[in-house]
């Protein structure tokens, strides 16, 4: 949230529960706008209620897609996503949409995860892609898209390699949440220990 400032409008891909939209509001003040976008009723409802126990009146909750955003063209200063776009089979497709909606100048930071060289049958399993894993890409081919889009100056500000814990951790957690059986992947996560990482992506239309 580094740079928004009082009086923007601010936009959230796959806001979810609503933190950051909470985060951002603070961000915007009262003269500003925060919107958030999510496909699924549980997380609007979710978000919608956290923004009034907080009181914060300049957040608006949408359905749609990243892929199709409920929002007009050139109308926010800000773009902003966490561990979202990965998941999308049609990124090129968000990007593009990222560009549409940006004012001129508009900027965005997308934090997502990147990962190098995992093999078809590590990215195939259930649990690995909804540990965000197995619809990653590379980290060139991600800004690549956001270059490609008409987004410029784009740059990774961050990087967080996650350890063969921390990975463990997530697709397990993801199994859990899938009911699949656990299985054993620890030759699985072996092989992609230092291939994973979280990326903060930044630039501007």
């Amino acid at each position: 949230f580094e740079g928004v400032e009082p009086g923007q409008v601010v936009l959230d891909l796959g806001s979810g529960a609503g933190f950051d939209l909470l985060i951002a509001s603070e961000k915007v003040g009262p003269d500003g706008r925060v919107i958030g976008v999510d496909m699924t009723d549980a997380m609007i409802e979710a978000a919608r209620e956290n923004a009034a126990k907080a009181g914060a009146d300049n957040v608006e909750v949408r359905k749609g897609t990243i892929e199709q955003l409920p929002v007009e063209d050139g109308s926010v200063d800000w773009v902003i996503s966490n561990c979202v776009i990965n998941l999308s089979p049609e990124k090129e497709r968000v990007f593009a949409e990222v560009a549409r909606v940006l004012k001129p100048g508009g900027r965005f930071a997308i934090s997502d995860i990147v990962a190098e060289e995992v093999s078809d049958s590590v990215r195939e399993q259930a649990e690995v892609y909804s540990a965000c894993i197995g619809g990653a890409i590379s980290e060139q081919d991600y800004a690549e898209g956001l270059k490609a889009a008409g987004l410029g100056e784009v740059e990774v500000a961050e990087r967080y390699v996650y350890e063969a814990s921390q990975l463990r951790e997530m697709v397990g957690a993801a199994s859990r949440d899938t009911g699949s059986a656990e299985t054993d992947l620890v030759s699985d996560i072996d092989a992609i220990t230092g291939k994973v990482w979280s990326a903060k992506f930044r630039g501007r239309k």
